[in-house]
């Protein structure tokens, strides 16, 4: 049950992204170029956009099925604004500990064969956590964990997948930054699929995940593109 060896290897990689990404002041709040970063926010918004691969609308498109990979692809990206949450506000060993503590107590059988509407309703207390505007104390963090963890729950993304995935995500998102994300001038959507769906599809062909192999994969589908 005790995830801290991977947590605090996710924490790593993540501290390294968002160094490259945001600049090495990062942990102030604001980017290089002076841009305010909020991770809530960001989990707030990733939170609507896995809501919305599920099909709660009453007016449009009534007879739709769950769009579940979706779902744990969004779940994955809430992951990397959490752990980015937690390093801005604790020291990586603080921030793993919590982490660690709010996995292992997050587990709950109720949350198992539910509604479409009620599914809805476990990932809306993530975000409804996420807004409170509050001092990021361990309680606070523990409790925003503790959602996000039942989230994954609800869509059946075990730890080790979420693991699995996050690394892989890490080597797309480094790819991203790579090849002009920041800038504007990344193209997204490789012949008619998104990144996304490509890095699956690769990450499939494997036998042994290795994130060099990934990216260079990734690199000689991106040379591709016309």
């Amino acid at each position: 049950m005790n995830k801290l060896n991977e947590i605090n290897e996710m924490l790593s990689m993540q501290a390294a992204l968002n160094e490259m990404t945001n600049g090495a002041d990062w942990r102030s709040g604001k980017t290089a170029l002076g841009k305010v970063i909020d991770w809530r926010r960001c989990i707030v918004m990733e939170t609507a956009e896995l809501i919305d691969s599920y099909p709660w609308k009453h007016w449009k498109s009534v007879d739709a099925t769950t769009d579940m990979e979706n779902v744990r692809v969004e779940l994955v990206d809430i992951w990397h604004f959490l752990l980015s949450l937690a390093l801005e506000n604790f020291s990586k060993d603080e921030a793993a500990d919590i982490l660690n503590k709010a996995y292992e107590s997050s587990d709950d059988e109720k949350l198992k064969d539910l509604s479409v509407i009620i599914q809805v309703q476990v990932h809306e207390a993530m975000m409804a956590k996420a807004l409170i505007k509050t001092q990021v104390t361990d309680s606070y963090l523990s409790a925003l964990a503790v959602t996000f963890f039942r989230s994954c729950q609800v869509a059946e993304l075990e730890f080790e997948q979420l693991y699995q995935i996050y690394m892989a995500k890490n080597v797309l998102n480094k790819f991203r930054q790579d090849h002009g994300y920041k800038e504007g001038t990344y193209i997204k959507v490789w012949n008619g699929k998104e990144d996304n769906v490509v890095m699956f599809e690769i990450i499939e062909r494997m036998t042994t995940f290795s994130g060099d192999e990934l990216y260079i994969s990734l690199k000689e589908s991106y040379s591709q593109l016309a």
